[in-house]
C-alpha cells in the first residue's frame, strides 16, 4: 500500500480509552517523502488492526467499519435505553473519536493518515449521524450553556487547510453547517426535539423540570414530550415542581409557554383548580407576577381557561387585593381589565368597591382611567350608581384633567339621558372657558356631537352669547369646538355660528386656526363671506 506523500503524519494512540491529545510537531520539520520514516512513522499492520478493532460490525477490516457500525447501533431493533448504557468496541470507538478531535483533526484532518480511509469523519459529527450525541453523555439533561452548545468542529482540513497541494486529498463535500444550539449535522430542527423528547421520562426529569422549562431549547423539547407523550403520570411527576415555582416560570418567556401549555392542553380539570390554589395562595405572589410583563401576558392567558366558579374566585379575590396597585402598573392594568370585561359582576364587586374607593387617583391616571371606564360600563344596580355619581361630582375637575377627561367622555358616550342632563346642569357657564382648555375641549366636542339636539343647541347659544365668541374662531382649540358646533347644528343656531364666522371672515383668513374654520366652509361649499 503506498503512502500519499502530501499527508502529514500521524498514529492512533497507544491506549483507545485515553483522551488526553497528542500534539504533533509542524509537518516542515519533517520533509516528506515516498514512504515516511522516523519516529512518528507506523506500520500498515498496526493502523489496519487500529481499524478492525473499531467496526466489530463491518464486513471489512477496513475503519470503514465504524460508521456502518454507528447506524447499526442506531437502526436495531432493540435500541438502547440511553448513551450512558454504550459498552464495548462502540464506546471506545466513540472515546477515540472525541480525543482524535479535541487533538486537532480526526482522520480527516490534518494530521490523518494516508490512505483510503483519509475522507472518514470519525469526530463527534460521525456519531451525531449515527442518531448518538456527540457529547458527554452524562450531561443530556444538564441544561448549561456547555450541555447546549455541542462541539461543533469541521472537517479539518477541508475548512481550515490553505495547502493547495491538499485539494485533491478530500473527496466529499465539507458537513453542512450544524445546528446553533444542538451540533446535530443535517437534522431538521423537529428531528431533534423529537430525540431529545424521547429521552425524557419522568425519572430522569425529576428536580430538573424548572431548569429546563426555563431553557429555549429544553422547553420545546418538553412542550414536545406534552404534545405527543402526556399520560397522567407524567403530568402529576410534573405538577409538584410546576406548582412550587409558578412564579419563576411565569416571568420567564420560555417557562411561561410550558405552563401555558401545561395548563390548556393537558391538565384536566383537578389538575387546573390545583394549580390556581397553588397561584393564588399567597395573592403577593400572584401580584408580583402580573407586574411582569411575561408574567401579565401569561396569566390573562391561564384566565382565559378558567372554566369553574371555584377558579374565577380564587383569582379574582387574590387580584381585588391589590387592584388599585394594579390598575396604575401598564402590565398589570391588563390582568385586570381582562377580569373586568369577561368575568360576571358578581366576580367583581369587590374590585369595583375599590376603585369607587380611591376613585379620583384611579380616574386621573394614565392607566388608572382605562380600568374605571370598563368598571361603569360592566357594572350593575347600586354599584355602577355610586361609580357615576363620583364622576358627576368630580366632573369639573375631571374635564380639565390630561386622562380624567377620557372618563367624562366616556360617561357621555354611554348617552343615559339622566346622567347627560345632570352633566350639562353641572358645566352651565364653563363651556366657553372648557372650550379654550385643552383637555376641556374634548369634552365640549363630545357633548356637541352626542348630547343630542337639544343639549347641544344650548351649549352653542351660551357660546354665542358669550362676549368673548369671536375669540375661538382664531383659538388653536377653540376652532375646532366651532367645526364640531358647525357639524351638528342645525337652523337657526346653525345660522348664527356662520353670521359670527360672516363678521370675522376677514381677521379669519389672516390666521392660521381661523383658516381651519374657513376651509372646512369651503370643502363643504358654505359661503361665508358677507
Amino acid at each position: 500500500m503506498e503512502r500519499n506523500p502530501y499527508s502529514r503524519p500521524s498514529q492512533p494512540p497507544e491506549n483507545l480509552s485515553s483522551a488526553s491529545p497528542r500534539r504533533f510537531p509542524p509537518a516542515e520539520i519533517y520533509p516528506q517523502t515516498h514512504l515516511m520514516t522516523g519516529p512518528y512513522a507506523a506500520s500498515e499492520e498496526t493502523i489496519e488492526s487500529a481499524f478492525a478493532r473499531l467496526a466489530p460490525y463491518a464486513q471489512t477490516t477496513s475503519f470503514n467499519g465504524l460508521h456502518y457500525a454507528l447506524h447499526a447501533a442506531a437502526s436495531a431493533a432493540e435500541p438502547l435505553p440511553s448513551p450512558m448504557a454504550y459498552e464495548g468496541e462502540i464506546q471506545r470507538a466513540l472515546v477515540w473519536a472525541q480525543a482524535q478531535s479535541a487533538n486537532g483533526g480526526g482522520f480527516s484532518g490534518p494530521h490523518s493518515f494516508p490512505g483510503p480511509h483519509r475522507n472518514i469523519n470519525v469526530g463527534p459529527d460521525a456519531a451525531a449521524a449515527a442518531g448518538y450525541p456527540p457529547q458527554n453523555p452524562h450531561l443530556l439533561l444538564a441544561p448549561t450553556q456547555d450541555s447546549m452548545n455541542f462541539h461543533q468542529r469541521r472537517d479539518f482540513c477541508n475548512a481550515g487547510c490553505d495547502d493547495y497541494r491538499c485539494s485533491s486529498l478530500h473527496g466529499k463535500e465539507p458537513y453542512p453547517p450544524l445546528s446553533r444550539n444542538t451540533g446535530f449535522p443535517s437534522l431538521p430542527l423537529d428531528h431533534q426535539y423529537e430525540w431529545r423528547a424521547k429521552q425524557l421520562t419522568p425519572a430522569n426529569m425529576r428536580g430538573r423540570i424548572v431548569s429546563l422549562a426555563n431553557d429555549q431549547i429544553w422547553s420545546r423539547v418538553l412542550n414536545l414530550k406534552l404534545e405527543t407523550g402526556s399520560s397522567n403520570e407524567l403530568i402529576e411527576s410534573i405538577l409538584p415542581e410546576v406548582m412550587a415555582s409558578l412564579g419563576d416560570l411565569l416571568r420567564n418567556q420560555f417557562g411561561g409557554d410550558f405552563v401555558q401549555k401545561l395548563f390548556v392542553s393537558c391538565c384536566n380539570e383537578d389538575q387546573r383548580t390545583r394549580i390556581i390554589v397553588a397561584l393564588t395562595k399567597s395573592p403577593l405572589q400572584l401580584i408580583n407576577i402580573c407586574y411582569n410583563s411575561l408574567g401579565a401576558r401569561g396569566v390573562q392567558n391561564l384566565l382565559q381557561h378558567l372554566t369553574t366558579p371555584q377558579q374565577i374566585s380564587l383569582v379574582v379575590s387574590a387580584l381585588g387585593l391589590g387592584c388599585i396597585a394594579l390598575a396604575t402598573d401598564p402590565n398589570g392594568l391588563y390582568v385586570m381589565q381582562f377580569c373586568v370585561n369577561n368575568f360576571p359582576g358578581e366576580y367583581n364587586k369587590h374590585v369595583f368597591n375599590e376603585v369607587a374607593a380611591n376613585f379620583f387617583k384611579i380616574a386621573t391616571h394614565r392607566n388608572g382611567c382605562c380600568l374605571l371606564q370598563s368598571c361603569v360600563e360592566k357594572s350593575h344596580g347600586e354599584t355602577r350608581k355610586r361609580l357615576i355619581g363620583q364622576i358627576l361630582a368630580n366632573g369639573v375637575d375631571l374635564s380639565q384633567d390630561p386622562f380624567g377627561n377620557y372618563v367624562v367622555q366616556h360617561l357621555i358616550g354611554l348617552r343615559i339621558q339622566e346622567v347627560t342632563e345632570d352633566l350639562l346642569r353641572r358645566f352651565r357657564g364653563r363651556f366657553w372657558s372648557f372650550s379654550c382648555d385643552k383637555f376641556a375641549s374634548n369634552v365640549v366636542e363630545k357633548f356637541l356631537t352626542e348630547s343630542g339636539e337639544n343639549c347641544c343647541a344650548a351649549i352653542i347659544m351660551e357660546l354665542l352669547s358669550s362676549p368673548n365668541a369671536s375669540a375661538l374662531l382664531l383659538h388653536q382649540f377653540g376652532n375646532f369646538v366651532v367645526q364640531s358646533a358647525l357639524s351638528a347644528s342645525k337652523g337657526q343656531v346653525r345660522d348664527g355660528l356662520l353670521d359670527l364666522i360672516k363678521l370675522n371672515a376677514p381677521s379669519m383668513q389672516s390666521n392660521m386656526y381661523g383658516k381651519k374654520i374657513l376651509d372646512w366652509l369651503e370643502k363643504r361649499r358654505i359661503p361665508y363671506n358677507v
